[in-house]
């Protein structure tokens, strides 16, 4: 068995736990509090997340883009659905999945800005949520999937997958902050990297 074949298999076999996990009554457990047995890696992450490589950005039935929130959620759903949840993600969580320590960012536009909210995503600072009370979990540690939709296309066209202590490499430079902490990707960054999917900087392939 390859390497690959190994990420495949323990990715498909954390699907099919999550799968039935999910199934239980309560709240979804995209919310529940990190769980390190199901944990994905990012290797993981990245097969199970490619075939959201190409998809549409939601659009109302006059064909316009929707806006950030709702258009934001409608990813998140499509992410979770890919890693075997069967309910969407609570709305305005950090991280949006809180099971795998995920923050999701989606975006259209011919400039792209990531905005990180008030913690530089290299902080070394706890997370403070009673959620995070067992696993400690810092900012840094929080792993961050970025998918760049730019128009005139508006379809992804470009997977980042890296934790937030990798994220100043990744891109070259560091976000800055003004009321919150933002990065601004170059449509050279964006260009060079069209139909790529990034894990931890490096190019995967799935």
């Amino acid at each position: 068995m390859t390497a690959k074949d190994a990420v495949r298999r323990s990715a498909a076999q954390k699907k099919r736990d999550i799968h039935s996990l999910d199934l239980a009554d309560g709240e979804p457990l995209a919310n529940a509090p990190a769980d390190p047995v199901a944990l994905y890696s990012l290797e993981e992450l990245g097969c199970l997340l490619k075939p959201l490589m190409g998809i549409d950005a939601p659009r109302d039935g006059q064909n316009r883009i929707l806006e950030v929130r709702p258009k934001g959620h409608w990813f998140e759903y499509e992410v979770v659905k890919s890693l075997g949840y069967h309910y969407p993600p609570g709305s305005g969580l950090f991280p949006d999945v809180r099971h795998q320590l995920l923050e999701v960012k989606h975006h259209t536009g011919k400039s792209v800005t990531i905005d990180f909210g008030h913690h530089h995503p290299a902080s070394e600072e706890i997370v403070e949520a009673r959620w995070n009370e067992k696993a400690k979990a810092r900012i840094r540690d929080i792993r961050y999937l970025i998918a760049l939709a730019p128009s005139p296309e508006f379809k992804v066209s470009v997977l980042v997958l890296a934790t937030g202590a990798e994220i100043d490499n990744i891109f070259g430079v560091s976000p800055t902050q003004t009321i919150k902490y933002q990065l601004g990707i170059s449509r050279k960054w964006r260009d060079e990297h069209k139909g790529k999917i990034l894990v931890s900087g490096k190019e995967f392939d799935a």
